[in-house]
């Protein structure tokens, strides 16, 4: 079998037109805002863009932006100038694999904790009486009820999205997340504090919480505490960030381990002392 010059040409002509088609739908996928690149740095500028946290002063105040932090938790495993980074906030998580279709915080996405402290779209919740949803400004108390409401900054004709823990009925994994966003509020989305030691919480009931007390936060339906996952660590689109459930770790007198010890943080002067 021979080729022409014939031949030829329609393979060059072919290869041309198919490049040319290729290099429009780009054109079009860029002009639409669709390429992976784009669409990654539309979910960091979204999620990352910095959100500082109103002064409420001493106390813990309904409406106002709180970080859930565990700061006793180390976030990272490496030491850094001869000291280890204690801290993880706890942040909404959007996959890698949910990028094409989501570039903002949505119903069902997961919760973790991530060692990024730095006040942010994803890390920063406003605190919200069960009671009077529309409380601003009074002073949260040990022992009341409360819903944590995540910020759609880029949308804010969106629904609000409220944590929302789902107990399992059944023996689960071990590494099973069960903290989501969710648009339905109900009773798996209130929790509440407790005093971190056992002879305060008596008397510590119906006391304010103070900005950057240690304590523990239990869910109101499971009446289990916030609990760190250190075992489950993954690597995400943000990096490396462990799983967060509620669960009670407690030592042989009974007392909650650091795996349970949270603090509210809504102050960025006690958080930078801490």
């Amino acid at each position: 079998m021979t080729y022409n010059n014939s031949v030829l040409i329609g393979n060059w002509s072919e290869e041309r037109l198919k490049n040319e088609y290729e290099f429009k739908l780009f054109l079009r996928k860029r002009d639409r805002r669709e390429l992976l690149l784009q669409r990654s740095r539309t979910l960091f500028s979204n999620l990352l863009s910095e959100r500082p946290l109103a002064i409420s002063g001493t106390y813990v105040l309904y409406g106002f932006n709180v970080q859930v932090v565990a700061s006793d938790m180390p976030a990272s495993s490496k030491m850094v100038g001869g000291k280890k980074q204690h801290g993880l906030a706890m942040s909404i998580l959007v996959m890698d694999r949910q990028v094409d279709y989501m570039q903002n915080i949505t119903d069902g996405c997961l919760m973790t904790l991530s060692p990024i402290t730095t006040p942010c779209c994803r890390n920063t919740f406003v605190i919200i009486s069960a009671k009077n949803e529309k409380d601003r400004g009074s002073k949260m108390k040990y022992g009341h009820e409360f819903l944590l409401r995540a910020e759609n900054y880029g949308d804010p004709n969106a629904p609000p999205l409220y944590v929302r823990y789902t107990p399992s009925s059944t023996p689960s994994p071990a590494d099973r997340m069960p903290l989501r966003l969710s648009a339905v509020k109900d009773s798996n989305c209130r929790f509440t504090t407790l005093p971190l030691l056992p002879c305060d919480r008596l008397e510590g009931l119906g006391t304010p919480v103070k900005t950057g007390a240690r304590l523990i936060i239990k869910n109101c339906v499971s009446d289990t505490s916030l609990c760190v996952m250190n075992q489950n660590w993954m690597q995400t689109f943000f990096g490396p960030e462990c799983g967060v459930n509620c669960r009670d770790y407690t030592d042989i007198h009974g007392r909650f381990t650091a795996e349970n010890v949270f603090t509210l943080v809504s102050d960025v002067e006690t958080k930078t002392k801490d």
